[in-house]
């Protein structure tokens, strides 16, 4: 009982990781029935799609798919590296204002 408070009490006040939505597509195999997209070595979705919309997380991400049919699963693609967002500008600031005046038409 004293592990599973601990657990919960650290998950409440651990930062949520931060994701994004990605749109991966690729070219159709000849052979392939469905796709399997791996993010960080790991399967995360399958379609019979060429194209998959996912969540992500906020950082360095490699992607692979393969492609499956009845025979079994093709060897992973090459690996994509999708880079992480900017980190957040700092200073932010005005530089320079320039007045600036315009001729109202009689």
């Amino acid at each position: 009982m004293i592990i599973k408070l601990l657990i919960l009490l650290l998950a409440l006040t651990l930062p949520l990781a931060a994701e994004r939505t990605v749109t991966f597509a690729w070219d159709a195999t000849a052979d392939a029935t469905s796709y399997t997209l791996y993010i960080n070595g790991a399967a995360l979705a399958s379609t019979p799609n060429t194209e998959i919309t996912v969540q992500i997380p906020d950082a360095k991400t490699n992607a692979n798919v393969t492609g499956s049919n009845i025979a079994g699963e093709s060897e992973k693609s090459a690996t994509l590296v999708v880079p992480p967002a900017p980190t957040i500008p700092k200073n932010f600031r005005i530089s320079k204002i320039v007045r600036t005046t315009t001729a109202i038409p009689k």
